[in-house]
């Protein structure tokens, strides 16, 4: 048996203290030399060999017939740069896998695992289970899918945090160093040998599914299905690059002598916003929730700019204004452009189990949101609908906010704790049949063009792409990144 990340051997003590496991013999490999020497006095005078080294550097001096592991739980921010590559590029050397650079070091410690197995050889994995939901955790869901035998996956509730540590949601993964077979078992609960729910899932299936464990959909149904993302058009709020510099307080503003021309009304962030129906005054200014300003000069030249506002941004240029996102900007305090959108969702929450766990609000006002929000425009047929009766806005917020939390689930990812988080393209993926059927029974006009244009054209005069990137030169200069 080898153990990769042994510590001091809570794995080596359950197999040397069980009988019955065929382990004959035990390899620790630790880089810590104080968990290392810990170890080591531990299991002295037991079959058990302690290895003082990096296990991403070590080549094997033999092969295993077991695997077992706990990794460290290191988040890629936590890995240097050089290290990082090393580990990709012996991966890919290994198994042709190129490893996403936002994986963490337990995707690089099982990728690189295979070449220590003789054939048939089987690893169990105790590792955290974003993989099976996360981008960089498509080479994972390969590897298990196409380079192995996939034997089991059981996953433990989101609530059920193992480690005190870190806040992940965790899993283990059994496979063997053989070729894929038909089917592997998934299953879930809080005990490993009692699982509350066991189903078998074809290898095809999890092959073909962007996020494991795959839902399989009646022959036709999904295309059929109505999706949110028929229904609107889906925008992160703005990244303004230092919201504690540029979003102002009314008073603030006033006290700097901020033109109003220059200052967009904003939410706060769902943390401070106490409503979920966020109503306005004549000005389109929020009426019930702390009224904060944009401060928003994006393409007026900097000695076009009143003194009180140039004042006020030299005042930042040496720390907000060199700050990564604002840096990369053509002028660094530009912003993005967003129209207010009438709906929004802050796109991660923990809900109460049966609730949603993302909160859906209605925006009256003419605020727009950071990036804490995910925005909702209404698309053709919805927009249509909801401008020629004012009282459907209320029918529609009411439908988001039945939609069964079980759906969040299939369509979003779980992190420790519960704490569940929706990209836009997740949020767009979610079942609206209720709305679908609401509006097959509405009288659906088309008055004007869909509010989508609006929101592009205004996307179109930002000067950087949202992702920190100035947009391209030449005829494509203005054209935006969707």
């Amino acid at each position: 048996m080898l153990e990769p990340a042994a510590g001091t051997g809570a794995f080596v003590s359950s197999f040397l203290a069980t009988k019955k496991t065929g382990v004959t013999s035990v390899t620790a490999i630790e880089r810590d030399p104080a968990f290392h020497q810990a170890g080591e006095a531990l299991w002295r005078g037991f079959p058990c060999r302690y290895r003082l080294a990096d296990f991403t550097t070590t080549t094997p001096d033999r092969l295993y017939d077991l695997v077992v592991a706990n990794p460290p739980y290191v988040r890629h921010h936590g890995i240097d740069g050089a290290d990082k590559k090393r580990m990709q590029d012996a991966i890919q050397a290994e198994t042709g896998i190129r490893l996403s650079g936002l994986a963490g070091l337990y995707c690089h410690f099982l990728l690189l695992s295979r070449k220590w197995m003789r054939p048939g050889a089987v690893g169990v994995w105790l590792i955290p289970s974003e993989w099976m939901s996360v981008n960089y955790g498509a080479a994972i869901r390969h590897f298990l899918a196409e380079h192995v035998r996939l034997l089991r996956i059981h996953r433990f509730d989101a609530a059920d945090v193992r480690f005190s540590d870190a806040l992940v949601s965790s899993c283990v993964v059994w496979f063997a160093n053989a070729t894929p077979v038909a089917e592997a078992l998934f299953t879930e609960g809080p005990d490993i040998l009692k699982p509350l729910r066991t189903s078998r899932i074809q290898i095809e299936t999890f092959r073909r599914a962007a996020k494991w464990p795959p839902v399989e959909s009646p022959s036709g149904a999904a295309a059929s299905i109505p999706r949110l993302r028929d229904f609107f058009t889906i925008r992160r709020g703005i990244a303004t690059g230092d919201n504690a510099f540029f979003v102002l307080p009314e008073e603030m503003a006033a006290i700097l002598g901020i033109p109003r021309r220059f200052l967009k009304p904003i939410l706060p962030s769902p943390r401070h916003l106490k409503t979920d129906h966020v109503q306005s005054d004549r000005r389109g200014i929020p009426a019930n929730v702390p009224r904060l300003f944009l401060l928003d000069c994006t393409g007026v030249p900097a000695e076009d700019l009143p003194e009180s506002v140039r004042a006020y941004l030299a005042s930042g240029a040496k720390t907000t204004g060199r700050k990564k996102l604002c840096a990369s900007r053509i002028h660094w305090h530009d912003q993005e452009q967003r129209p207010p959108a009438p709906f929004l969702c802050s796109y991660m929450g923990r809900g109460n189990g049966s609730g949603a766990p993302v909160r859906f609000i209605l925006n009256d006002s003419a605020a727009i949101a950071t990036n804490s929000f995910l925005m909702m425009y209404p698309k053709a047929s919805l927009e249509a609908l909801v401008r020629k009766d004012t009282g459907a806005l209320e029918s529609v917020w009411a439908l988001l906010r039945a939609i069964p939390a079980q759906e969040f689930r299939r369509a979003g990812r779980c992190y420790g704790g519960g704490l569940q988080k929706m990209e836009p393209r997740e949020l767009g993926d979610l079942d609206v049949s209720a709305l679908a059927d609401w509006m097959a029974k509405q009288s659906v006009v088309y008055p004007r063009p869909p509010p989508e244009q609006l929101l592009l054209a205004m996307e179109a005069k930002t000067p950087y792409d949202g992702k920190g990137k100035r947009r391209r030169r030449g005829k494509d200069a203005h054209t935006p990144r969707l």
